[in-house]
């Protein structure tokens, strides 16, 4: 019995309480069971945790202890596949390997999270902390779905026998248990458990064996819920003052921030607006305690968190809490100016009285700005030592993304213009302190008066530069994105240097300033920089520059304008890109337009790559040719000879996995099949050999069956010989089909498949009319058991749901 035939069986049995039942499940689960605890093919291990997610929660408790032995011992087996799939194994386990396998285990996991909570909380909270992305964001996912509150599982089907928070209330427990060293080893998962906990809102989700329906509502204001709420903000408090960094201290504040919010559609009344108000009232509490003496990031988090709190109130004693909050802000005179240079979530004005719209913010935005220009026009050389302080202190704030710091880049420009000698004695006394934000200051000192002076300390950064230490030579390349006018001599130094020292980073922002300088400098940027570069991220096998590029008119143009060495050197870095996505294509595009075969031939190196060992780039991140052509299909499909002639020697040379790679590639770039590249795949054909055949058949099996391939699949029915592995693939080519749908979609699709293909009968060649004979009992065959499978799946389903 296949695997599926037996998983219907299961299913149906999983849902009887008879002896014999009983025995025969407890005799399959005991099978999974041994095949979990020691085997190493991967099918039988994937069927085995199919089993026990249709069978296991009848043995939930000891489905636990097997699903996390078979995790923390699956990545220790060297797996195996079938006969059938040996060829291909290699391709294969970049897809299916022991990390899919632990993902499929914990979902599985996740299923009996109403069973045995407990027991899944503490593996999915190990796993939070894996080595491996995918099981992370697995296991995180995991979490959020056993902290959730479900409609369904909180008031039970129909709104009976529902066990309420229970789940919430055992996680919590956990957690309160958990002493402080452990509470900081999974400090990310239990805030994300946490943020579930204080949810305003519930889902649910009905089945039928036809349709899903989603459901929400508002948390209920329950006295367990209600307790869950407030042990989890003292629990949150208790990880605040747990945290040392910065930005683990504004995960919690933004995670307590969820114990404010009501549900959305509509002011909370009664118990509710109670629960809410007593919430609330704790965070603004705890926020007030932190304002006096906080850092500045985290009391601007707490204004902008406090002031929505007030919008959004829906009593008055809410308000009056945030704005208590509002008050004790007014009286940390550091955060006004604070504010003013850094606040990109600041809150400026009154709150009783700010509406905030977007002239309001452009005008506010203005007025920041010229405030900070007198607030650098105003520093002097005795003033100097506060605002070194202040500004320091500022430079510490922490973001992810520079560009929320508008103000203070235009605040540090301008205090570098109105003294360039005191600006110059900042970075060159707390250079490392303010290494984030040299470029504004380096760009208007190069500007200024004091460009020699500058030059003299961009000098000694590359010549006390070292390997794997920040020497600023990235913030020095940068500030020529910004300057009035360019030093090619220095960005050349500081391109050797970095080459040297292997700074990545900076080779690339030299591409980025090559390019957007281009309309300035011309040409002999591209000479003695861009290429030069481009050539270095080649050897170190980078070519991530593009990102930086694409969308520049001056790349477009510079693309356009490249000679054939350029165009050789550009198309030689994008062999090592891992994949070639849309920016890739918009840098292609020019080039393609003028010289489509040396694109063509990238492709064709980039399958070379695929197929050999590739060194630095792992199997996992590289693919030679993308799924589909963004917009260089319309260049390349000009050539079709010369687009197959080139596939076709790369085939002759490596016919391994073809369908996904130089197969894929024609398909790209000629989707529709077009008549000239109908005409050189005949003509291949007609050439004869098997290999041209091999090669043709190929490609026919990406166009998913479509009636315009059939004229060349006759004509190789017409030259393989009756017993040819050709006749094979011919009909996989022709069986083929796109995406589905419907119960019995693919009854349907091989149906059509039948009719398309009947006037094969009456072919003049004997051949083609004995290979259509076969075929069409085939498709037949398929037909008819996909529909008995399609009608069965229906019973089944409805079985489950008790329609039947």
């Amino acid at each position: 019995m296949d695997i599926n035939a037996r998983l219907k069986v299961l299913t149906r049995l999983a849902q009887s309480t008879t002896q014999v039942a009983k025995a025969a499940l407890a005799k399959e689960f005991d099978r999974a069971v041994e095949v979990l605890a020691s085997d190493n093919e991967y099918e039988s291990l994937e069927q085995s945790l199919a089993i026990l997610d249709v069978i296991g929660h009848r043995f939930s408790g000891r489905s636990i202890g097997v699903i996390e032995n078979f995790i923390q011992t699956i990545e220790t087996r060297t797996l195996k596949f079938s006969h059938t799939k040996e060829a291909y194994a290699d391709y294969i386990a970049k897809y299916s390997n022991a990390q899919t396998l632990i993902v499929k285990a914990i979902e599985l996991l996740v299923r009996f999270r109403y069973l045995e909570t407990q027991a899944v909380l503490r593996i999915l909270l190990r796993l939070s902390n894996h080595s491996v992305e995918k099981i992370r964001k697995k296991a995180l996912g995991g979490l959020d779905a056993l902290a959730k509150y479900d409609l369904d599982v909180f008031y039970g089907e129909d709104r009976k026998g529902g066990i309420g928070a229970t789940p919430q209330g055992q996680i919590i427990d956990v957690l309160e248990s958990f002493d402080d060293s452990v509470l900081k080893a999974y400090k990310e998962p239990t805030l994300r458990l946490l943020g579930g906990l204080l949810s305003p809102t519930m889902e649910g989700t009905k089945w039928s064996s036809a349709s899903m329906t989603l459901s929400q509502g508002a948390t209920p204001a329950e006295s367990s819920v209600a307790d869950i709420r407030i042990r989890t903000i003292r629990l949150l408090r208790r990880l605040y003052g747990l945290a040392v960094a910065k930005r683990d201290k504004l995960a919690v504040i933004n995670a307590l921030n969820a114990a404010t919010r009501p549900d959305d559609r509509g002011a909370p009344k009664g118990k509710a607006s109670d629960m809410i108000a007593r919430d609330a009232g704790e965070v603004l509490k705890f926020y007030l305690e932190l304002i006096p003496t906080e850092d500045l990031q985290i009391v601007q988090k707490i204004e902008s968190n406090s002031y929505w709190i007030f919008v959004h109130a829906h009593r008055e004693d809410i308000k009056v809490a945030a704005l208590a909050v509002e008050k004790a802000l007014a009286a940390r005179d550091e955060y006004a100016i604070y504010r003013i240079l850094v606040g990109f979530e600041g809150i400026f004005g009154d709150w009783s009285t700010l509406v905030r719209s977007g002239d309001q913010v452009e005008t506010k935005e203005k007025e920041r700005r010229q405030q900070a220009s007198r607030f650098a026009e105003g520093i002097t050389a005795e003033t100097y030592p506060e605002w070194r302080e202040r500004i320091l202190l500022y430079a510490t704030t922490e973001s992810d993304d520079l560009a929320t710091f508008p103000v203070f880049y235009h605040f540090l420009a301008e205090f570098a213009k109105a003294h360039p000698d005191l600006a110059l004695k900042l970075i060159t006394e707390d250079v490392n302190a303010i290494a984030r934000f040299l470029i504004p200051i380096l760009y208007s000192l190069w500007d200024g008066s004091e460009r020699e002076a500058t030059r003299t300390l961009i000098e000694k950064w590359i010549a006390e530069a070292r390997p794997d230490e920040d020497r600023h030579l990235f913030a020095a390349t940068k500030m020529f994105l910004s300057t009035k006018e360019l030093d090619l001599g220095l960005l050349k130094r500081l391109l050797a240097r970095a080459a040297e020292i292997k700074d990545v980073p900076t080779i690339r922002q030299i591409t980025t300033v090559a390019v957007a300088r281009y309309q300035d400098a011309g040409v002999s940027i591209v000479n003695e920089l861009l290429l030069p570069a481009i050539d270095v991220l080649t050897r170190e096998k980078d070519a991530s520059w593009i990102f930086d590029a694409w969308f520049r008119k001056e790349a477009q143009r510079l693309l356009a304008e490249m000679d054939a060495e350029g165009d050789a050197r550009v198309l030689q870095n994008l062999s090592v890109l891992p994949k070639i996505d849309y920016h890739a294509e918009e840098v292609l595009f020019p080039i393609a337009q003028r010289a489509p075969e040396k694109v063509i031939q990238l492709f064709c190196r980039r399958i070379a790559m695929e197929s050999q060992e590739r060194q630095g780039i792992s199997a996992d991140e590289f693919d030679a040719v993308p799924f589909e052509f963004h917009k260089l299909q319309e260049p390349l499909s000009r050539i079709p000879a010369k687009a197959i002639r080139c596939v076709f020697e790369q085939f002759q040379s490596d016919a391994s996995l073809f369908e996904f790679r130089g197969a894929r590639l024609l398909k790209n770039i000629f989707p529709n099949f077009s008549e000239e590249f109908e005409g050189e795949l005949q003509r291949l054909l007609r050439e004869g050999g098997e290999i041209n055949q091999q090669f043709v058949v190929g490609i026919l099996r990406t166009y998913h069956g479509e009636p315009f391939i059939h004229r060349l699949c006759k004509e190789i029915v017409k030259a393989a010989s009756p017993d040819s592995r050709l006749l094979t693939e011919v009909g996989i080519a022709l069986e083929t089909t796109g995406v589905v749908s419907g119960a019995f979609g693919m009854a349907e699709a091989y149906e059509r498949k039948r009719q398309e293909v009947l006037e094969w009968l009456t072919d003049t060649d004997e051949r083609v009319r004995e290979f259509a004979k076969r075929y069409i009992a085939d498709l037949e065959r398929q037909r008819d058991a996909e529909k008995k499978r399609a009608e069965e799946a229906i019973a089944l389903r409805k079985f489950r749901f008790g329609e039947e």
